[in-house]
């Protein structure tokens, strides 16, 4: 595995132009009662998109919307691309049903792609369940956020790895573009890897420790406390004794970012779900509810 950069060359290994394409399109606005409603919506296989749901009791007007998947998973050159903008002041909550499952990638690799755009005031929760890559799956991820500097966004990037034979055999390639701009396109936090699966399966320390589930959380919010923002998560930290997390303050202080590794899946949920809770309540003063799956 190599090293995170905030200045890296950009990821390569996209699929071609032969690849299976899907596109998502979701639009919210703030109502005047400052409830947040679902505004525009497209969706194209394999997408499905579940209605707008509001479950905060400590946040009525936040729309929590689910995304779901008709196929099983991520296959060889398919290739996803979504789009989430949130209009002033509004408040959203994104997330999967369930993880992705990354199957092998014989003939390519599979990438998945989503843009969000945050307007003023706007907070916006992009929660996705770790991917599951399969032995031989190659994956090329990217999120590239674009907010103003008044609004807040979370965003999960998290992934595990799964032999159903349980045999070991590892994944081929997961590269991950995590890009954040203001509201001018100018690069605030940038957070590139690439891990192969050979090296992410070596439980040497320094390499993964034995850690076989990897996860990347982190919290943009301009005109936020940056130094509380990290405390409270620092001190979120020390309750997940089973996951080695560590955190550290964007470039210029624009926010957080946190990377958790765990050696199984229900540990790297705790410790992501505790980091999330910890930096919406410090975000928006609210306590989270946690959403079921």
């Amino acid at each position: 595995m190599h090293s995170v950069l905030e200045i890296a060359p950009p990821a390569t290994g996209a699929p071609d132009t032969g690849t299976v394409g899907g596109r998502l399109e979701l639009g919210f606005e703030r109502a005047p009662s400052g409830k947040t409603y679902l505004d525009r919506q497209f969706a194209s296989y394999p997408f499905h998109v579940c209605r707008a749901l509001y479950l905060d009791s400590a946040a009525p007007g936040m729309a929590t919307v689910y995304t779901q998947s008709s196929s099983g998973g991520l296959y060889t050159q398919d290739s996803l691309r979504a789009t989430v903008r949130a209009g002033a002041g509004a408040q959203v909550h994104l997330t999967t049903q369930a993880s992705t499952i990354v199957h092998k990638s014989a003939r390519g690799p599979a990438s998945q792609e989503m843009r969000i755009v945050a307007d003023a005031e706007a907070y916006v929760e992009y929660l996705p369940d770790p991917v599951i890559l399969l032995p031989g799956a190659h994956l090329v991820s990217k999120v590239k956020v674009q907010a103003a500097a008044s609004a807040s966004v979370v965003l999960f990037d998290a992934f595990l790895t799964h032999d159903p034979e349980g045999k070991g055999r590892p994944f081929d390639r997961m590269i991950s573009d995590v890009v954040i701009e203001d509201e001018r396109g100018r690069p605030m936090a940038i957070d590139r890897f690439e891990a192969e699966g050979s090296d992410f399966s070596d439980p040497a320390i320094g390499v993964t420790g034995g850690y076989g589930c990897h996860g990347t959380i982190i919290a943009y919010s301009p005109g936020h406390e940056a130094g509380k923002l990290l405390e409270v998560s620092r001190r979120a930290a020390g309750d997940f004794s089973t996951s080695s997390v560590g955190s550290s303050l964007l470039p210029g202080g624009r926010g957080v970012w946190a990377r958790v590794m765990a050696s199984d899946g229900a540990d790297l949920r705790s410790a992501m779900t505790g980091l999330w809770s910890a930096m919406r309540e410090e975000l928006t003063g609210s306590p989270a509810s946690v959403r079921r799956k």
